[in-house]
């Protein structure tokens, strides 16, 4: 079965580690896998993962100029790869730089809000949004943090209020540690979402009523690597129960139309 991964971070060779730690230490988890490009790449192999979108999230302002060039180089280098770069709400030139990103040949935009320490919803940040959606970019968002309140299922339902036409992808099924806020406050319908960060740590059960809840044509498959082993994040898939048909278009079939992609290598 073809497999697509939508959410995967990776940062330069030589602070791959070192990322890797941070993040670890951001969520109290001990990483295993230096997040760089080649640790990337082998995972995946072995996962049978052929397809995948890289991203790394811009913490300042300052950040986002090299993140976004760096996005685009390790992008460039490979065809089955789509890179999502990365933004700070509210920062200047944003018109110039999401224009940048296009010209680079980034697709989307990866935002974390509890990294960055501003709302989804936060005022100053609507115009960014309302940018982005003005090009038709989608954003990654992570979602959900029992120890904050930046991300949750409820702030992203208003800033789309305010700018209805931005394209999202609802990482961790909505809300990573509130997943039951989530299934309690589903986004609106042309909300994407994706499994990542949430099947070791959820009841099979409640992952298969999250499924039935916002429906298996709104689900893409992410690994949250380096946070978690691609391979052993698509077995566990796997051992779901679910349908050849559901598995097909959850790890597949939903990345490939959502980005507009054939296996022919034309654009949909």
């Amino acid at each position: 079965m073809k497999i697509a991964d939508v959410h995967a971070h990776v940062f330069p060779e030589k602070i791959a580690e070192k990322a890797s730690a941070s993040i670890g230490d951001f969520y109290n988890w001990k990483i295993e896998r230096p997040a760089s490009m080649e640790s990337l790449a082998k995972h995946e192999e072995e996962a049978g993962i052929s397809r995948y979108v890289i991203s790394s999230s811009a913490v300042t302002a300052k950040q986002v100029f090299n993140i976004n060039t760096f996005i685009a180089e390790e992008t460039a280098k490979r065809p089955n790869c789509l890179g999502f770069g990365s933004v700070f709400p509210g920062m200047d030139g944003i018109e110039e730089e999401l224009d940048r990103m296009l010209e680079l040949g980034l697709t989307g935009i990866k935002i974390h809000p509890d990294f960055q320490k501003v709302c989804i919803d936060d005022e100053k940040g609507v115009d960014t949004y309302r940018a982005i959606a003005k090009r038709g970019m989608p954003v990654l968002f992570h979602m959900g943090d029992y120890r904050d309140d930046f991300s949750s299922p409820e702030r992203l339902t208003n800033l789309l209020r305010k700018v209805p036409d931005l394209r999202v992808i609802a990482a961790h099924f909505g809300g990573w540690t509130v997943w039951e806020e989530s299934y309690n406050h589903p986004q609106p319908e042309h909300v994407m979402y994706d499994t990542s960060s949430t099947l070791f740590l959820v009841e099979d059960a409640f992952v298969l009523r999250m499924i039935e809840r916002f429906g298996p044509e709104r689900l893409m498959f992410g690994t949250d690597f380096p946070m978690w082993s691609p391979k052993k994040i698509a077995e566990k898939m796997m051992t779901l129960g679910l349908d050849e048909k559901t598995l097909e278009r959850i790890f597949y079939g939903n990345y490939m139309s959502y980005f507009g992609l054939s296996d022919d290598g034309s654009e949909n």
